[in-house]
């Protein structure tokens, strides 16, 4: 995409505030405007969508504001890749003529050195939040959970579900294969593969999980000097991204 070389000179604090707040993500003319389609991608109800997309915009100020930039949560991110797909409304719209600058996303290189990062980014933004909204990012939205408890307990305990499964399964075909007297081939072959899957299933380990550890990071170009910063973050935190600087 081309970059224009200058912006417009817009006013930062409350009349910025005001500008990205009634921005319009919907367009009133299109059969599945953008919080209707983020609902149903994300399966959200309505009420929660439009909450998510009220703290992208309050994310979104910050990262203009605040002179270390800003992190947003997953609900957030989520919110800002969709709006990302919507590339003229983002980079025209949005960027271009309600903030000035460009903010861009990118995937970041992840570790712990980006993890800590993030994390450092992340209390930074929620102090920043409350100085500004003069309340506490609310925990639905900008609380992302450190540890997922109760998948991990579920995924051990299905696999030991399925391997004492697995054992009684097997009792279960001795019991229907008695003796060998008058049976048919075809028993014997049914037998051998039903003992071979029961083995199989017993000792085969759940797949890896897809999630490597990586996040995504963004960057902006702030103002007419091309002025720009960056962030990310590591492995685990699912989303750690930064915004635009104040400078």
């Amino acid at each position: 995409m081309k970059k224009q070389a200058s912006f417009a000179a817009l006013s930062t604090g409350s009349l910025l505030w005001q500008q990205i707040s009634a921005f319009r993500l919907d367009d009133p003319q299109a059969a599945l405007p953008f919080s209707r389609k983020l609902a149903r991608e994300q399966r959200w109800d309505q009420a929660f969508t439009q909450r998510a997309i009220q703290e992208y915009k309050r994310f979104i100020y910050l990262c203009c504001i605040s002179p270390g930039g800003a992190s947003p949560s997953a609900i957030v991110d989520k919110v800002w890749h969709q709006h990302l797909l919507y590339t003229e409304n983002y980079w025209i719209a949005f960027c271009e003529q309600t903030l000035g600058r460009y903010i861009h996303h990118y995937p970041s290189l992840g570790g712990p050195a980006e993890k800590k990062r993030h994390e450092a980014w992340q209390e930074s933004t929620w102090k920043e939040y409350r100085r500004c909204f003069g309340e506490d990012p609310p925990a639905a939205f900008w609380l992302d959970e450190k540890v997922n408890f109760p998948s991990a307990v579920l995924a051990t305990l299905s696999g030991l579900f399925r391997r004492v499964l697995t054992i009684l399964f097997f009792f279960l075909l001795l019991l229907l294969f008695p003796g060998c007297n008058g049976a048919s081939p075809t028993n014997f072959i049914l037998f051998g593969f039903l003992v071979f899957w029961a083995v199989r299933t017993a000792t085969s380990k759940p797949g890896k999980s897809s999630n490597d550890g990586g996040g995504s990071s963004c960057s902006s170009n702030c103002g007419s000097d091309s002025s720009s910063c960056s962030s990310g973050c590591g492995g685990g935190c699912g989303s750690g991204c930064g915004g635009c600087s104040g400078s």
